[in-house]
């Protein structure tokens, strides 16, 4: 196969490096948003005070994926890369300025708009929240006003979202991938000194979380100035860039709406259910780790190579980064799943098995966890075939896909929870676990149109490489999680000998258990010759040479 990587200026990141740092970062992050989660697992368990806090995201999320997210991977970047590589950096400039001042205003509009209308727009939300009271105050009134404090954060996370895609334009990814670590800790400060010293704790949150949306921009800050970016009162939207970014970023917006309607869908049902918001979240934050670490950051680092690619006509060395970072979320997605699978109930009360969150708790969670887990490889490549059809500034056809996902979940959140399944163990039905395996469904439907759909734009994506690469994986994390099912058995000592408690037998079963799974994989792939694992090994070999 062809050489995919083309050559570029030695102050440039390659695909690699740039996928190593953003994973690396990613991977913190995570470990931070997971501290976070076990914060406030420990603080809330699945109670109330959980389920409003993660429904209280649901209106103020729908601004920034909305607005924000959609333009800025569909439309701002590759348009901004095109006056980039054009040589127009005053004209690229007004644009990024353009930009991020339209952004802000619609933001600011839709907040205040939403605000006004929560008492509304919530109860719509969350039906299941009618009538409960906490702390002697209306459940659905703690709700809305927690709501009201978090519609702040698209404003600053817009502001954030445009220096992001700066960033991302130039190929800097340090400044990019430190502003989410520094969000994460906001949040854990704030619960730890803030929400717990409050009658109502979830308000604590809240204003944590948009003292981190502000830091999360700011931290930004400097590297965006030294790419030579200068803010500027400008409102050009009469610039042609910006109306090609509005024409594109309508059918994206859309796209993402669509999404949006899936988690709002999933929220209420999840919402009849006993600590179902809160079993959901818990279960998707440890489902999402791997996406985001692999899937995103892959997808994030190989989008302006991909961009650029196409922008200068240069079609092999684009089929060859694809087709290579396809291969790799392959090989890091697929043991992921099956892992997960296998380790769910240990994961889950090592993560989050403190304070208030029970056994009782790790039970409906790691249940919840294992039906995410079987959807780990679509969720792992939607980011990238996703952002390729954004390279040919293609918004319409994932508009199109995502209506059909969303048909597909919609019609399996409201049924699959009431499937008779007497092997879930609740009550002969597949219940909360049902809401998560519509998401499943509606992601492999995603997946699979858009393979479809990519074929028929670009033809031959090195499929060949692809598809034995997939098989040799699959068998390779099938073998892998039947050792660590065994291993579990195996090192099941530890756990009787310490009575149940985490550090002294938990811990050890299930560190071990990983780490020995993650050996027999990577001989495994390296015996079958996979490319990933050798230049893992190659790096390793590199980094002993040095010490």
């Amino acid at each position: 196969m062809k050489k995919y990587l083309y050559e570029i200026s030695k102050k440039k990141l390659t695909i690699g490096s740039a996928a190593i740092i953003l994973g690396l970062t990613s991977l913190l992050s995570n470990i931070l948003g997971l501290y976070r989660e076990r914060i406030i697992a420990a603080m809330f368990g699945t109670n109330h005070f959980a389920e409003i806090y993660t429904a209280s995201f649901r209106l103020p999320d729908l601004i920034f994926n909305i607005l924000i997210y959609g333009a800025l991977s569909a439309a701002f970047i590759p348009i901004f890369i095109e006056r980039l590589v054009e040589e127009k950096r005053e004209a690229a400039w007004k644009l990024a300025n353009s930009f991020l001042n339209l952004m802000l205003i619609t933001s600011i509009v839709a907040a205040i708009l939403i605000a006004v209308f929560a008492p509304f727009l919530v109860p719509l939300l969350v039906p299941g929240f009618k009538g409960k009271i906490v702390s002697g105050v209306n459940m659905m009134d703690i709700t809305v006003n927690t709501t009201r404090i978090l519609l702040l954060s698209p404003i600053f996370m817009c502001i954030s979202a445009v220096f992001s895609g700066i960033l991302n334009s130039f190929k800097k990814f340090v400044a990019y991938s430190v502003a989410p670590l520094i969000y994460n800790i906001t949040i854990i400060l704030s619960a730890v000194f803030l929400a717990e010293h409050m009658a109502i704790p979830v308000y604590g949150l809240a204003i944590g979380v948009i003292i981190g949306a502000s830091l999360h921009a700011l931290i930004q800050l400097p590297a965006v100035r030294d790419t030579g970016f200068r803010f500027q009162r400008v409102f050009d939207f009469k610039d042609a860039g910006i109306r090609k970014i509005v024409k594109l970023m309508v059918p994206r917006s859309i796209t993402i709406g669509i999404t949006q309607i899936n988690l709002l869908v999933d929220t209420i049902m999840a919402s009849y259910f006993a600590g179902g918001i809160a079993i959901l979240n818990y279960a998707n934050s440890i489902q999402g780790l791997p996406t985001i670490v692999f899937g995103v950051a892959i997808a994030t680092a190989v989008f302006p190579f991909l961009s650029e690619s196409i922008a200068q006509k240069r079609y092999e060395d684009f089929r060859s980064a694809f087709s290579l970072s396809f291969r790799r979320i392959l090989y890091f997605m697929v043991p992921a799943s099956i892992g997960l699978i296998v380790l769910r109930a240990q994961i889950v009360r090592l993560i989050f098995g403190i304070g208030n969150f029970t056994w009782q708790s790790t039970g409906p969670t790691a249940y919840v966890l294992g039906a995410f887990a079987l959807g780990l490889v679509a969720q792992g490549l939607l980011p990238l075939l996703t952002r390729t059809f954004y390279v040919f500034q293609d918004t319409k056809t994932p508009l199109k896909i995502a209506i059909i996902s969303m048909i597909v979940n919609a019609i399996g959140s409201v049924t699959l929870p009431y499937v008779y399944m007497p092997i879930t163990g609740h009550e002969g039905k597949l219940g909360i676990g049902g809401v998560a395996l519509a998401f499943v469904l509606a992601g492999y439907v995603n997946l699979l149109l858009s393979l479809y759909y990519l074929h028929k734009k670009v033809g031959n994506l090195y499929s060949r490489e692809i598809v034995v690469d997939f098989i040799k994986v699959i068998f390779a994390a099938s073998i892998m999680g039947i050792a660590a099912h065994y291993l579990l058995y195996l090192f099941d000592p530890l756990v009787q000998a310490s009575g149940g408690k985490i550090a002294k037998g938990l811990f050890p079963q299930t560190i071990l258990s990983i780490a020995i799974s993650i050996i027999i994989y990577f001989v495994l792939t390296l015996l079958m010759n996979i490319r990933e694992s050798r230049d893992i090994l190659s790096k390793i070999k590199r980094v002993l040479a040095k010490s």
